[in-house]
């Protein structure tokens, strides 16, 4: 039997809305103030990690927040 193999957003978006906004909100918080305390160590190599995570924080925010909406829309049309 193969392995399944699902990809993040999928199963976000087969959870219940506030799920992916929770895991949006957890994985915003994570990148833009604990991953770069984290890794600010006086290092190049660390701090150019710690800036990338500032600025990816609001874009991966907003990409998890999109199984949240497409999960509304399948309730929605379930007559949930």
């Amino acid at each position: 039997m193969p392995k399944r193999n699902d990809h993040i957003l999928v199963l976000l978006t087969s959870a219940p809305w506030w799920v992916s906004i929770i895991f949006s909100a957890v994985v915003y918080v994570v990148l833009a103030f604990l991953a770069p305390a984290w890794l600010e160590n006086g290092s190049a190599i660390g701090e150019g990690l710690a800036q990338t995570s500032v600025t990816l924080a609001p874009i991966l925010g907003v990409v998890f927040l999109v199984p949240a909406l497409l999960s509304v829309i399948r309730d929605w049309l379930s007559g949930y």
